[in-house]
């Protein structure tokens, strides 16, 4: 196992990003990690997508939905600082509107087929939860910027939203739509678009409408939208973004973390270390002593049951660290750190320092 220590992470990186399987303990890392970088003197923001409600309280961004970074206060002492927001997708994309459309922004924002995008769309929703970090990234308002993903294969969606974006900006039939040669008739008669003909027999030529003026506003946003995608997808493979693979021994997880891995690798992002949370401890071995004589049924009562124990935790320990050899292998130089099953939840600014020390090998 590498000398390389998740501290070295956290003071080097401007971006670090948390993936891995759900029920995992992800969100908990990432503002464990966060927090850790803050008492050692940066300042970080946490974007979260959708934590546990007392973490959330904590935080002190349940139900807040300003879309804008809480400073939790006591929370650190010294230089740093730690702040923490949930995305708000359709927010974020409200603002990027307002930001790039000019005179045409409130009557965009008002397009029946806007708000069904910015409200629900799986696709916009990824990409502005990278265009959130790249606006906070860029702030000067925080060193260190810290994003929890979706669980598992999902968070693959949200790093590739910007290498899509582009992609869709250059499809026929976007390009189609947002012609200025062409009127409403013929692109709705267009065999490149006929999809509009379908839509226009079952909602009526006013969706029609505003799906053409939809695409027509978007495509006057295009260069700058190319331009920031373009941004976003080279900060995400930047050296100073790291990712932090988090699983737990759980078999089934360990399978979708080591798929996580390999997109990782496969995709050009810079794996900045893995941490398996929720690991039994492995007991030390017994004397062979009274190993045998246990084996040949000489030891009774509770201590027998307690022998019998220690068998079944070891047995499980072992099992833990066999399914777990396989995502190790894949670290290379990236840290790896095993945190112990805990016997509490971590949901407060005092259990998250906790965390933080186990994670940062000084407990």
């Amino acid at each position: 196992m590498t000398e390389r220590a998740l501290n070295d992470v956290l003071a080097s990186a401007a971006l670090l990003v948390t993936c891995g399987p759900g029920g995992v303990g992800k969100t908990t890392t990432a503002a464990a990690l966060g927090l850790a970088a803050a008492r050692a003197g940066r300042r970080v923001v946490v974007v979260t997508i959708d934590p546990a409600r007392r973490l959330a309280d904590a935080l002190g961004i349940e139900g807040a939905g300003s879309n804008e970074p809480h400073l939790v206060v006591d929370a650190v002492e010294g230089p740093g600082s730690f702040s923490a927001l949930m995305l708000d997708a359709e927010r974020t994309f409200d603002d990027l509107i307002r930001e790039r459309a000019g005179d045409a922004a409130e009557k965009l924002l008002a397009n029946r087929v806007y708000r069904g995008i910015a409200g629900s769309l799986s696709g916009a929703q990824e990409y502005m939860a990278i265009e959130r970090v790249h606006q906070l990234h860029n702030s000067d308002d925080f060193d260190l910027v810290v994003i929890d993903t979706p669980p598992s294969r999902h968070a693959i969606d949200v790093l590739e939203a910007p290498d899509r974006l582009v992609l869709f900006l250059s499809n026929p039939i976007y390009r189609a739509l947002t012609m200025p040669t062409r009127s409403l008739a013929r692109i709705t008669s267009a065999a490149s678009t006929a999809f509009l003909w379908t839509v226009k027999r079952l909602a009526g030529p006013k969706i029609v409408e505003e799906i053409v003026e939809f695409f027509r506003s978007l495509s006057s946003m295009e260069a700058g939208l190319r331009t920031r995608a373009a941004e976003m997808s080279a900060l995400l493979r930047d050296e100073q973004t790291a990712f932090v693979l988090v699983s737990s021994p759980r078999a089934e997880a360990i399978d979708e973390a080591t798929f996580l891995a390999q997109a990782l690798g496969a995709g050009g992002f810079g794996l900045g270390g893995i941490v398996i949370n929720m690991v039994h401890p492995l007991p030390a071995p017994l004397s062979a002593k009274l190993t045998t004589a246990f084996a040949k049924g000489k030891v009774t009562g509770p201590l027998a049951e307690q022998i019998g124990y220690h068998h079944e935790l070891t047995v499980l320990a072992q099992a833990e660290r066999d399914e777990m050899r396989a995502l190790v292998a894949l670290a290379g130089d990236a840290p790896v750190r095993e945190i112990p099953l805990l016997d509490h939840d971590v949901h407060d600014v005092a259990t998250l320092v906790e965390l933080g020390h186990l994670l940062m090998n000084d407990a």
